[in-house]
C-alpha cells in the first residue's frame, strides 16, 4: 500500500514539474507522459497486485484529467485500460533494459492516447468538441509517445530510484559449535 501512494505522489510530482519546467521555459514541443511511464513501471516491475495497481492508475488519470482541464474520468477511463493491457502484456513478455522498457512507456502512452481520442470522438457532440479537430490533433499523438519514449529511462531510474527496497543485510555465516574447546 505504500509502494502505491509514494507512485501516486511521485506521478503527481512529475505531472506538475514537467508542465511547469515546460511553460517556464517556454517549450512548445510534446511534453512525455510520465505518468504512462510510471504506469508501465509499475505493471512491469510487478511490485503491486492488479487492485492496487489499478488504483494508482485511476488516481495518475484522475490528477491528468483534473491538470489538463478535460473531462473528469475521460483520462481515468483511458489510465485505467491502459494499465489493464499493460498488466497482460507484463505477464507474456519481459522487459529489460532502458530501450525496451522506454518502447513499452511509448506504446502505453500512445494506448492511453488512442483510448482517450476514441472517448472524445464518442462525447463530441455532447461536450460541443468539433470532431474536426480531434481528428486534426491525431498525427500529433506520434510526439507524444516519442517525447515518453525519450523520457522513459530517465523517469524509470527515478522511480526505481524512489521506490527501491533497502538491500537485505547479510551476516557472515559462522558455524555453531556444540562444544566448547
Amino acid at each position: 500500500m505504500v509502494r502505491a501512494v509514494v507512485t501516486i505522489l511521485l506521478g503527481w510530482f512529475l505531472l506538475a514539474s514537467v508542465a511547469g519546467l515546460g511553460h517556464s521555459l517556454g517549450l512548445t514541443i510534446m511534453l512525455p507522459a510520465t505518468s504512462a511511464v510510471l504506469l508501465a513501471r509499475t505493471a512491469f516491475a510487478r511490485e503491486l497486485t492488479v487492485p492496487p495497481g489499478l488504483a494508482v492508475a485511476l488516481a495518475l488519470g484522475y490528477l491528468e484529467d483534473l491538470h489538463q482541464a478535460t473531462p473528469i474520468g475521460t483520462l481515468t477511463l483511458a489510465h485505467g485500460l491502459g494499465y489493464l493491457l499493460m498488466v497482460w502484456a507484463a505477464t507474456r513478455i519481459a522487459v529489460e533494459g532502458p530501450i525496451v522498457r522506454a518502447f513499452a512507456a511509448g506504446l502505453l502512452a500512445c494506448t492511453i492516447d488512442l483510448i482517450t481520442f476514441a472517448e472524445l470522438m464518442a462525447l463530441a457532440e455532447p461536450l460541443g468538441i468539433d470532431p474536426r479537430a480531434l481528428l486534426n490533433a491525431l498525427p500529433a499523438l506520434r510526439w507524444h509517445a516519442l517525447a515518453t519514449f525519450l523520457a522513459a529511462p530517465s523517469v524509470w531510474w527515478l522511480t526505481d530510484l524512489v521506490l527501491r527496497r533497502p538491500a537485505p543485510q547479510r551476516t557472515a555465516y559462522t558455524p555453531v559449535s556444540w562444544y566448547r574447546s
